[in-house]
């Protein structure tokens, strides 16, 4: 259910977006500091650049986190394998009121 939700939230958006870009063909010419020169850009272009960069840096910042998590994972599995050792090898040695007495 909750990836049909996704996937309907998806092409709600891209179907905006459609809209959004047909609604704005008129070209635009942009100038950036230090002489850039940008001629005859459609409008939407100019609208959608933030919106990648920040999907971008989104990615990339989750990427990041998972990364993080990741790691710490990794670490507590092997050590969660090294316990699991130990407690089975614990397991085996006899106890003290266990040895015959003579």
């Amino acid at each position: 259910m909750v990836g049909f939700l996704n996937l309907l939230f998806i092409l709600v958006l891209a179907l905006m977006a459609v809209f959004f870009a047909a609604a704005n063909q008129k070209e635009v010419s942009v100038h950036l500091p230090g002489g850039w020169l940008f001629s005859d850009i459609p409008l939407f272009v100019l609208a959608f650049i933030p919106f990648f960069l920040g999907y971008l840096a989104g990615t990339l910042s989750a990427w990041s986190s998972r990364q993080t998590f990741r790691k710490q994972n990794e670490r507590l599995l092997t050590q969660n394998q090294k316990l699991e050792a130990e407690l089975a090898n614990l397991r085996n040695q006899p106890l003290d009121n266990d040895l015959p007495l003579t």
